[in-house]
């Protein structure tokens, strides 16, 4: 099975998000597919099989090393690059198995997407996951049901990066959460707000670039700007960038870019 390691929302090799993309060529079990993203010890992994009826269409499916998840930003980015720059289709959409529709094309060297956009809600987080994370004096606290993301804004980009969370006590929080943001509004003209993202119940302590995660902070970030396109900056060590404009109530556009750096296969 032809497998790709792809660097999603970077122009860089070895920045961004890694993620993992394997081409099925036949019906592959759910243990299967988690123990090939296992392997690949990726924070995702996306399994692509071709529609039989439309070229330009995959079903799409995301693991963890860990579990299988919903949707993933940067594995959908890592499989559009592959599909639009390495494999010359023009356009090309993704179907997840929880049926949510997403699509992409080319827009030069870079690939915009289309993503769903979700409301929050007020939240008010537990005492034992703000001391989890290190997370002093919190700003707001917004959740968002449907993909189970928390939300946590705080005062500035020294506080974002001095964030040195304890994974060991994340993971005794039970805030029945899949993803924790903290974000911060930018003091720079280069972005409009950064971010750091974190997933250990995932398995995931800290994910470079998280492209979902902008699913929830566009439409926040959009209500407190009064912007509808943003440009935002993921502060993790590899760090990745991408650029927002909110179509809808619902749909977001995402635009980046993303690198290719391995090329193999994997024998089963």
């Amino acid at each position: 099975m032809r497998t790709f390691i792809i660097d999603a929302f970077t122009d860089q090799p070895f920045k961004g998000n890694p993620a993992g993309v394997c081409l099925v060529e036949q019906a592959l079990s759910l243990e299967t597919m988690q123990a090939i993203a296992t392997e690949l010890n990726l924070s995702e992994t996306a399994f692509l099989t071709p529609s039989e009826t439309d070229s330009s269409k995959y079903f799409i499916r995301y693991f963890t090393p860990k579990v299988e998840i919903d949707f993933c930003g940067h594995a959908t980015l890592a499989s559009a690059k592959l599909t639009l720059h390495h494999f010359g289709q023009k356009f090309v959409q993704f179907e997840t198995f929880k049926h949510l529709a997403l699509s992409a094309v080319s827009e030069g060297e870079n690939i915009k997407m289309k993503f769903p956009l979700y409301d929050t809600v007020a939240f008010e987080p537990s005492q034992a996951l703000l001391e989890a994370f290190g997370i002093k004096s919190p700003l707001n606290a917004r959740f968002a049901p449907e993909p189970q993301m928390l939300l946590i804004e705080v005062k500035d980009k020294k506080t974002l990066e001095g964030l040195k969370p304890d994974f060991a006590k994340a993971l005794e929080v039970s805030d029945r959460l899949k993803l924790l943001m903290v974000t911060t509004r930018s003091a720079d003209r280069e972005y409009d707000f950064y971010s750091r993202c974190f997933a250990s119940w995932l398995g995931i302590n800290e994910d470079p670039v998280t492209g979902a995660a902008h699913s929830v902070l566009a439409k926040y970030w959009a209500k407190i700007l009064n912007k509808t396109e943003m440009n935002a900056f993921q502060a993790s060590q590899r760090g990745g960038f991408m650029k927002l404009r909110i179509l809808s109530e619902t749909d977001l556009e995402v635009v980046s870019k993303a690198c290719l750096v391995f090329e193999g296969k994997i024998s089963l």
